[in-house]
Formats: C-alpha cells, sequence, structure tokens
C-alpha cells in the first residue's frame, strides 16, 4: 500500500486532532506525548519538533478548539443575520453532536486553569467567545451572560451523555433517565 505524503499543515492537524482526542479521554496530565504521536501515526519526537513542548500544544488545542467555535459562530451570524443569536445556538448544538470528545478536551481546558499557561490560554479563548457573541449579535452583557451559561450547560449536559435533560429538565425527577 502506499501511503500518501501529508504536508507540513496536514500533519499538524492531524497531531492537533489526535492530541484533542487524548486530552478529551484523560486530561493534560494523564496524557502522554506518546499516545499522542501514537494516535497520530508520527514519532514521538516529531510531536516535539511541531509543537515544542507538551503544554505548548495543549495551548494549540485549546486555540484549535476555539477557532472552530469562532468560525461556527461567525457563519452562523452571517448566514442569519436576522436572528443571529439563535443561528449561533443552532452551531453550537452541531458542534456538540458532532465531536463529544472534543468537549471533554473543552472541560478538561477549563478544570486546567489553575496552571498558569494553560489558564491564560483558557481564558482568553473563552472571553474571545464572550466577545464575538456580543459583537455578532450587538445583544447586552445580560444576554450575552445568559447564552454563555446555557451553552456551559450544554456542554456539560452533553459530556454526560444527558442531553434530554436540556429540553425536559423534570425527566430526573419523574425518574425516567435510563442510567439509574
Amino acid at each position: 500500500m502506499t501511503r500518501q505524503r501529508l504536508s507540513a499543515d496536514e500533519r499538524r492537524e492531524q497531531v492537533l486532532d489526535a492530541a484533542m482526542h487524548e486530552f478529551g479521554l484523560g486530561g493534560y496530565d494523564s496524557v502522554s506525548v506518546s499516545a499522542i504521536a501514537e494516535r497520530a501515526g508520527v514519532s514521538q519526537p516529531y510531536v516535539f519538533r511541531l509543537f515544542g513542548t507538551k503544554k505548548d500544544l495543549y495551548v494549540a488545542c485549546i486555540r484549535e478548539r476555539t477557532r472552530v467555535i469562532r468560525e461556527a459562530f461567525r457563519t452562523a451570524a452571517e448566514a442569519s443575520p436576522e436572528d443571529p443569536l439563535d443561528a449561533m445556538a443552532a452551531a453550537y448544538l452541531a458542534l456538540l453532536a458532532d465531536d463529544p470528545v472534543a468537549l471533554r478536551a473543552q472541560l478538561q481546558a477549563w478544570s486546567s486553569a489553575s496552571d498558569p499557561v494553560i489558564g491564560e490560554a483558557a481564558r482568553s479563548s473563552y472571553l474571545s467567545i464572550w466577545r464575538d457573541v456580543h459583537d455578532l449579535t450587538g445583544i447586552g452583557p445580560d444576554q450575552v451572560r445568559d447564552f454563555m451559561a446555557q451553552g456551559m450547560l450544554l456542554t456539560v449536559l452533553a459530556v454526560l451523555d444527558l442531553p434530554d435533560l436540556y429540553a425536559d429538565p423534570e425527566l430526573p425527577l419523574r425518574g425516567e433517565h435510563p442510567q439509574e
């Protein structure tokens, strides 16, 4: 079988995808660069050559996930200028359904925010999304906060595999959740 050569950008994306998956499963502290390299099909030294350190790779994952969210929001708002907030909400729901492991990586990043480098990347990325919601919709600070709070709730419910709880918050009160 002939193996196709990837460009440096394609290889970098492949390593980022592998890292996002591994970090989503285990968080920063428990994931080895060896596991990321193996998943990406490259050598561990190659990962270090691309990203420098494990922490730099983690920060690159945070920034990439933020880029994906911001791009989805921007595209949705531009496609639906009459109701950009609803369009952005729908875009986020699509992201939630598309890649649950990336969601776990996102939550892992926020939970690692006590580290100065990771925390700075996590905070700046979250704040950039917060500003985008305001800039793309023109809504006020309280509405931005509510939108972001709903997004956080949706993220947590998706990671916990409880998405139905958002639509029907009485579900556990009726004892209807199949996990009980």
